[in-house]
């Protein structure tokens, strides 16, 4: 007997799913590349702020060590008074002298961390090397700052460090400026005792 044509179907037909619903920043629907930035910031929010919190202490180290110029006028000053008496003071002099070189070598590493600090604020790709150099100096303290140093290059030079320091990582920061990381009460601490520490360490080595 021929198939009925006016019966129903009886094939098994699929469930049909709606397509996911776009992902929203606020009221407004995320585009694909905004989507895939923002899932990549996400996961990689605790390491971007970490590595800001390493920007956030060079930056204020930096400006503890642009007293440098203070110190480098005080062997400025030394040497003019040792040449000024009417017996020179050899040993003086030379002393007045490595005191103006290191004052001068103190500012100059001043402003490069202050510039390090900026750029690993701002996570700048572009300045890997100098974040480098700047935590292994810290390393040669022998202080607190050489654990801390040693944590900074385990962050930079990490997998995740090598992502978030990556020029995709900037545009994906561009495109997510809703997304906002908090410094942490660790960093907050590590502040606290670097912009007490350093100054009070600079009048001690100065009065002696």
């Amino acid at each position: 007997m021929d198939q009925n044509p006016y019966a129903p179907p009886t094939a098994d037909l699929a469930e049909v799913k709606p397509p996911p619903a776009p992902e929203k920043a606020g009221e407004r629907v995320l585009t694909e590349a905004e989507a895939a930035a923002e899932a990549l910031r996400r996961a990689h929010q605790a390491h971007e702020a970490r590595l800001r919190s390493i920007g956030t202490l060079m930056l204020v180290g930096g400006l503890n060590l642009l007293l440098g110029p203070m110190i480098g006028m005080i062997g400025v000053f030394g040497v003019i008074g040792s040449l000024a008496a009417p017996v020179i003071d050899v040993e003086a002099l030379q002393g007045a002298g490595l005191i103006g070189g290191a004052g001068l070598f103190i500012t100059g590493f001043g402003a490069l961390s202050v510039r390090g600090g900026m750029g690993l604020r701002r996570l700048d790709p572009k300045h890997r090397a100098l974040y480098t150099a700047l935590v292994s100096l810290w390393l040669l303290s022998f202080s607190f700052l050489a654990l801390v140093g040693l944590w900074a290059l385990v962050l930079i030079h990490s997998a995740e460090g090598k992502i978030v320091l990556s020029p995709e990582y900037a545009e994906a920061r561009r495109l997510t400026p809703h997304i906002r990381v908090q410094t942490s009460l660790v960093t907050w601490l590590a502040l606290a005792l670097l912009l007490l520490g350093v100054p009070l360490t600079w009048f001690i080595a100065v009065m002696r």
